[in-house]
C-alpha cells in the first residue's frame, strides 16, 4: 500500500511538471502539426530626429571631394552613429553638401533614395545613393536574459527576432503579459501581447518599429514558475524504482 501511494505521488509531481511547462511554450493555440499565414506589410519611414546614413557614389568623384566616393574608395567609420549621420531636423529636413535642404518627412527609404537621386542628378553622372537608417533601436526590459537597448542594422526585425536578441524571456517572464509600447503620431499607444497564441505572426506586432520598448512582466509567484529538469529527473527515476519494488515484491 506504502508503495502504491509513493507511485501516486511521483505520477502527480510528472503531471504537475508537464501542466507547468505549458506556462513557457510560444504560440501554442493550435495542435494541427503545420500552419500557414501572412505578415504584415512593413514599411519603415523618416521621421523628425532620425539619423541617416548618406552615401553618394559617382564615376567623376573628382569634381566632388567631400560629397561622392567610389566603391573601391571606402574606408571603414567607427565613429557613433550620431557622428557620422545626418540628423533629421524638427521639420523633417535634413541639409546635404551640394544640394542644400531636403524634406525626408514621412518618406519611405525607397522614396527618400529616389529624391535624392533625382537631386543629385543635376550636378553629377548617374549618381548611385545610398541611404540607411542608423537610428532604428529597440529597447527591450523586464524578464529577459539580456535587458538592454539593441540596434537594428538591416531595419527590419520582428518580435520573435527582438526578443531573441534579449536572450529569450527568463522562466519567471510572464509569456501571457508582455507590453509592447510604440511611438504614434499622436504620442504613445500601448499594447499588450499574449505569446501563447498565434495571432502574434499576422498582428500589429508581428514586426518592431524604431523606438519601440518591449517589457516582459515577471510572473506573480516566481517560487512555482516551474519545476526545474533536476526534480523531473529524480522523479522519474523514482518512478522507476518504485514500479520495480512493487513488481519484485508482488512475486515474492
Amino acid at each position: 500500500m506504502n508503495f502504491q501511494r509513493l507511485i501516486l505521488f511521483a505520477s502527480l509531481l510528472v503531471l504537475c511538471a508537464c501542466g507547468n511547462q505549458k506556462k513557457f511554450a510560444y504560440m501554442q493555440d493550435r495542435k494541427d502539426a503545420s500552419t500557414s499565414g501572412k505578415m504584415p506589410e512593413f514599411t519603415l519611414t523618416i521621421s523628425p530626429n532620425d539619423i541617416l546614413s548618406i552615401q553618394v557614389f559617382t564615376i567623376n568623384t573628382e569634381a566632388f571631394p567631400g560629397v561622392a566616393t567610389t566603391v573601391d574608395k571606402q574606408i571603414i567609420d567607427n565613429r557613433s552613429p550620431y557622428e557620422k549621420g545626418f540628423i533629421v531636423d524638427k521639420f523633417g529636413f535634413v541639409d546635404l553638401p551640394l544640394i542644400g535642404k531636403v524634406n525626408f518627412s514621412g518618406l519611405t527609404m525607397t522614396e527618400a533614395r529616389d529624391t535624392l537621386i533625382k537631386r543629385f542628378e543635376y550636378y553629377m553622372d548617374s549618381p548611385i545613393v545610398v541611404i540607411k537608417k542608423l537610428s532604428f533601436k529597440i529597447t527591450i526590459l523586464g524578464e529577459v536574459n539580456r535587458p538592454g537597448l539593441y540596434y537594428v542594422e538591416n531595419e527590419k526585425i520582428t518580435l520573435l527576432e527582438g526578443l531573441g536578441l534579449a536572450g529569450d524571456l527568463t522562466i519567471f517572464g510572464s509569456r501571457k503579459d508582455v507590453k509592447l509600447i510604440r511611438r504614434t503620431a499622436d504620442g504613445y499607444k500601448e499594447i499588450l501581447i499574449d505569446m501563447t497564441t498565434k495571432s502574434i505572426l499576422n498582428s500589429e506586432v508581428a514586426y518592431l518599429y524604431p523606438d519601440d520598448v518591449i517589457y516582459v512582466k515577471p510572473i506573480s509567484k516566481k517560487g512555482a514558475a516551474t519545476i526545474s529538469p533536476s526534480v523531473l529527473i529524480v522523479t522519474s527515476i523514482l518512478t522507476t524504482l518504485t514500479l520495480v519494488i512493487s513488481v519484485i515484491l508482488k512475486e515474492n
